[in-house]
């Protein structure tokens, strides 16, 4: 997102700039934190994640196309969810203070940063249907597909366990999922390893949710 700012926009924000690393598993925030940075990721894949019932469900995915933070831009101080690191990589952060002063300006920034908002609430709102509504290949198969647009690399290091939380389900019928799809010749699996071996074959295993979500966008996302 900031690689796509005004040259004057981006010139304001950059001596707010700090580069931080996104470690695999690391939490941005937790549910009723309060919002001190904003996170522009670079690189990696942040999840965000519910808990219901006391089971954690993952309802969204930020990638470079986005931001952690969004709840400051409406008005609210803390995160109204978990946050955590996907996938590895880097981000630039920028305080609370400074980068809603830049977005009060007004400006192009801040247009972005109301196009990232209805974006992610259709992706949020997409995902949480798709979970009630879909089966368990499905669902796998448009996270994986979500995971792929957000890193530069087929291999994702992905546990049973990691998955059934993510999605919400046994980590039985994860791994029913994972060996059917391995079996069509979309995936291979392999110890907590899935390496996307025909992206056509997984589009055709993966319920409409994930077109809606890329048709939605209109193009103006950027994903690897």
């Amino acid at each position: 997102m900031l690689s796509r700012l005004l040259t004057t926009e981006y010139r304001r924000l950059e001596p707010s700039f700090e580069s931080v690393p996104l470690t695999f598993g690391e939490t941005i925030y937790k549910s009723k934190d309060e919002i001190d940075y904003v996170y522009f990721p670079e690189s990696g894949v942040l999840s965000v994640v519910t808990n219901v019932a006391t089971k954690p469900i993952e309802i969204g995915l930020i990638g470079s196309e986005g931001l952690a933070g969004l709840p400051l831009f409406l008005g609210m101080v803390r995160s109204a969810n978990d946050v955590t690191v996907q996938g590895e990589g880097t981000a630039v952060r920028i305080a609370a203070k400074q980068v809603l002063a830049e977005f009060r300006q007004g400006d192009a920034f801040h247009d972005r940063v109301l196009l990232f908002a209805h974006d992610l609430f259709l992706q949020i709102s997409q995902i949480t249907s798709c979970n009630r509504h879909h089966d368990v290949k499905q669902r796998l198969s448009r996270w994986l597909l979500m995971m792929r647009d957000r890193v530069p690399h087929d291999t994702l290091g992905l546990t049973q366990e990691f998955l059934s939380r993510r999605l919400g389900v046994l980590s039985q019928a994860v791994s029913q999922a994972a060996m059917a799809l391995q079996d069509a010749g979309a995936i291979k699996y392999s110890r907590g390893v899935v390496t996307i071996t025909s992206r056509k074959t997984l589009e055709q295993s993966t319920c409409p949710c994930y077109q809606l979500m890329r048709a939605r966008a209109n193009g103006h996302l950027r994903f690897f």
